[in-house]
């Protein structure tokens, strides 16, 4: 059940807008899982992770494929699936009480913040960056990030992935990975190393705030949300003629979080 928790974790940190938090719950592991990275130094907490890391690594590398094609065929209607699922998934984080609006604006600052230092990235690369040390050490900075952000309740990584613009060549190397080319296989090496300390830091993180701030936590999350949904929509491809178009797709990214969520409600209750 790890190892199938882990490719879910995998398959879905490349979909914007839907968390592996949020897959932990389902599989009712969420707390099994951030108990073993807290306490990782046990022998069976380390059996645990290794096992959840083969399924995060199956679950991408199979997944990148099939957005890779995806971005390729259909960019415009990706990106609007895509912004749908962080769209619908801002609920999660309503909570019964009025938000923090001090917390609730930074979160919308920071993704702003990101937003502007941003570096524009085409949805397919076909040009690979030279590799340095300089851009491994970013790229695992990315990792991180990413890392960080997917253990979080309601924040995808790859949500926080896309703004920043590195998402698009995570996704290439993904797709495109032969275990023979080092071109490939040392910014992966990198970008999962960052990944798993970002987990780390996450899990830590997410576990402290939760029990002692969790409003103004949450209140930090419900603005980060908001502003990513408000920036990843692609304004600049919808118009009046395909306007019926694209919101149908909207309406499946809707319908697939509305089920997700029965889902989950099945699972914690």
């Amino acid at each position: 059940m790890i190892f199938f928790t882990g490719f879910l974790i995998g398959v879905v940190s490349l979909i914007p807008g839907i968390s592996g938090g949020t897959m932990l719950v389902l599989t009712k592991k969420y707390e099994e899982i951030t108990e073993a990275i807290t306490h990782f130094k046990l022998k069976k907490n380390r059996r645990c992770l290794l096992t959840l890391i083969l399924g995060i690594l199956l679950g991408a590398i199979t997944f990148a494929r099939i957005i890779e094609l995806l971005f390729f065929l259909a960019p415009n209607v990706t990106m609007i699936l895509f912004s749908g699922f962080v769209l619908f998934s801002i609920p999660d984080l309503m909570e019964k009480k009025k938000p923090n609006f001090f917390y609730f604006f930074l979160g919308l600052f920071l993704i702003y913040f990101l937003f502007t230092i941003r570096i524009p990235t085409p949805p397919v690369i076909v040009t690979y960056p030279k590799i340095t040390f300089l851009f491994l050490i970013l790229f695992m900075g990315c990792g991180i990030l990413d890392g960080f952000f997917t253990i979080l309740p309601g924040i995808s990584g790859s949500m926080i992935m896309m703004i920043l613009g590195p998402y698009f060549l995570y996704k290439s190397y993904l797709a495109h990975l032969d275990f023979q080319n080092i071109q490939f296989l040392l910014p992966l090496f990198f970008y999962f190393l960052g990944d798993l300390f970002g987990l780390f830091l996450g899990s830590k993180t997410s576990v402290y705030f939760l029990k002692h701030h969790r409003k103004k936590f949450m209140s930090f999350l419900f603005g980060m949300v908001i502003m990513s949904a408000l920036i990843l929509i692609p304004y600049s491809v919808i118009n009046a003629s395909n306007v019926l178009f694209y919101s149908s797709f909207l309406l499946i990214s809707f319908i697939f979080c509305q089920i997700l969520n029965l889902i989950k409600l099945l699972f914690v209750h």
